[in-house]
């Protein structure tokens, strides 16, 4: 509980300082705007800059206001390859994860880049895109403005009204018309929501379409509502606008002198120039004239400081750049350091422990074989001891023995004989299965065949002990290795016979599903427990003592159980302790 709680404790600790770095971002974006909008436009791209290195790698929407800072400041330095670099990282954003009020934004920022490169068909597409995006919030909330929509249809009809501008005078009408339904559109829409200041702009702008258009009536007549609204709102910079759209150079020059609008003046001044002219008034004319060229040097140095300012922001970026791309490649170098060293270290700690662990399965493997041979030597050497000792006392008081006793104990030599050479059978089974040796090669086969020969070849051992073999085994067809199951069959036949009390009696049958046999005798029974360790077993046990006080290893059963795995068949043992052991073996049928 006490670990949950710290966990718990640390996550929280981690989205607030998450928190924390976010709204410290946010205030750098804040910031770089405010420079931006000041004029400082390359304090405002470090502060941009120097902000998105701090941004972390998931971070993506705050990337974005970064990048959208960073469009606007490029924008305004005319360094339009930057702009749109930065427009479509924002637009890639939108498009993934953004709101689609926030696509239709970033859609709008592009296409007025695209509009001041010359690309106005790619405006277009961008600008139309946008507005279907406007138009389906529109029908999807009725509580959505459609300021956004007025400003996109606005923004369209400047972008065709540039276009046609490019395009021979008879074929201009067309784009014309087109813009002033769209900028028509735009100002019903500020007209009804009471956007004053916009109700100017696009008055202005219709009077510039009327104007191409050729309707000059139409054109003063917006003008002078635009002229209007712009002094009432004090929008100065639409007012020398509008009055130059009037053909009022004298007002526009001195209202653009006024609030610094250059170019503005300096196309007044030049206008001003041809009406002196005409009236006459030359020396009037001169002095425009002259006004007019020094307009146009000041711009010229004003152009030439607006490049050398973005060739010095191009420069301070890409150094940045390269310092950020140097400390990345010393990151990564030393990450992948840190990765080798890591590698080199886990793959040490593995070996050591695999050598570790595999001297201790080695002194195991050792322990047991050492187990295995003792057992081994101890029941190979005790039955070969008893048969030296009553040889030799055959030997030595063969004369004392009556034919009775001789015939009884050379029956009881005969059946140590047979079991040593069962147990050496069976050990050299078990090397060749241990060793991968040991080949199966299941066939079909008739189980009663096989069950009647066996239970013949055993017949001599059961009646040393006055055992009955009784052989139910019907015809019985299956899919197992013959040498196999005659392997099987005799080991749970000795060990039946082994078990059983004398006179008692060893039944084999069919199981209920004709697909093996089973082995049930009277004899002494185990535990649970028993049973369960001689079908687990790994190696070689200390078996109990059969009904003639011989002792036994388990490798019989043992080898049993991995030829009847190699033929995929099962082996199940039920017994119970002074009641007798049954033995039942299944194997695949010929029809599977």
């Amino acid at each position: 509980m006490k670990q949950r709680i710290i966990i718990i404790g640390l996550l929280l600790v981690a989205a607030w300082a998450k928190a924390q770095t976010s709204d410290e971002l946010l205030l750098m974006v804040d910031s770089a705007y405010a420079e931006a909008m000041a004029g400082h436009l390359q304090e405002a791209i470090a502060i941009n800059e120097e902000g998105l290195a701090l941004v972390p790698a998931d971070s993506l929407g705050l990337k974005c206001e970064f990048y959208s800072c960073l469009l606007y400041c490029y924008h305004r330095l005319g360094d339009y390859e930057q702009a749109l670099r930065y427009g479509e990282l924002c637009l890639n954003y939108d498009e993934r994860f953004g709101a689609p009020s926030d696509l239709s934004a970033s859609l709008g920022n592009l296409a007025g880049i695209y509009s001041s490169v010359g690309k106005h068909d790619v405006a277009i597409g961008y600008l139309n895109r946008a507005i279907d995006i406007e138009n389906e919030l529109l029908a999807a909330d009725e509580n959505y403005s459609p300021k956004s929509l007025a400003v996109r249809k606005a923004m369209l009809g400047e972008t065709l009204v540039a276009k046609a501008l490019t395009l021979p005078k008879d074929e201009r009408e067309p784009l014309l018309q087109q813009a002033l339904d769209l900028t028509n559109e735009a100002y019903l829409i500020d007209l009804r929501l009471e956007r004053t200041p916009q109700m100017g702009m696009r008055l202005s702008q219709l009077g510039n379409i009327y104007k191409q258009l050729g309707d000059s009536e139409q054109a003063r007549e917006c003008n002078e509502k635009a002229l209007d609204i712009a002094r009432q709102t004090g929008n100065r910079p639409s007012e020398v606008i509008t009055l130059l759209q009037l053909d009022r150079y004298e007002e526009a020059a001195e209202l653009a002198q006024a609030i610094g609008m250059k170019k503005q003046e300096m196309e007044a001044c030049r206008n001003l120039v041809e009406e002196y002219k005409m009236a006459g008034r030359y020396q009037e004319a001169l002095s425009m004239s002259e006004r007019a060229a020094i307009l146009g040097e000041a711009m010229l140095n004003e152009e030439s400081e607006r490049q050398l300012t973005m060739w010095q922001v191009r420069y301070d970026t890409q150094q940045k750049e390269q310092q950020l791309q140097l400390q990345e490649q010393t990151i990564r170098a030393q990450r992948m350091r840190l990765f080798w060293l890591i590698t080199v270290t886990v793959l040490a700690l593995a070996a050591i422990v695999f050598l570790v662990l595999y001297a201790r399965l080695q002194k195991r493997i050792l322990r047991v074989k050492d187990r295995n041979y003792a057992i081994l030597t101890h029941d190979l050497k005790n039955p070969m001891l008893a048969q030296q000792q009553m040889l030799r006392m055959f030997y030595k008081n063969f004369e004392n023995y009556s034919r009775e006793e001789i015939q009884e104990n050379l029956g009881k030599l005969l059946t140590s004989s047979d079991n040593q050479i069962d147990l050496l059978y069976n050990l050299q089974q078990m090397a060749l299965i241990e060793n991968g040796k040991q080949k199966v090669s299941p066939v079909r086969i008739d189980l009663a065949s096989i069950v009647s020969e066996v239970v013949g070849n055993m017949q001599s051992f059961a009646d040393l002990k006055h055992i009955a073999l009784v052989n139910n085994v019907k015809r019985s067809l299956v899919m197992a290795d013959r040498n196999a199951v005659r392997t099987v069959l005799r080991n749970l036949l000795s060990n039946a016979v082994k078990y059983s009390f004398e006179g008692g009696t060893v039944e084999i049958g069919n199981t209920p599903d004709g697909h093996g046999f089973f082995v049930h005798d009277h004899g002494i029974g185990m535990t649970e427990d028993r049973v369960k360790e001689l079908l687990c077993a790994k190696q070689v046990i200390v078996s109990q003592i059969d009904t003639r006080w011989n002792g036994g290893t388990g490798i019989g059963l043992m080898l049993c159980r991995e030829l009847i795995r190699l033929n995929h068949g099962t082996i199940d043992i039920t017994s119970v302790p002074q009641n007798g052991t049954t033995i039942t073996v299944t194997f695949p049928s010929t029809s599977n």
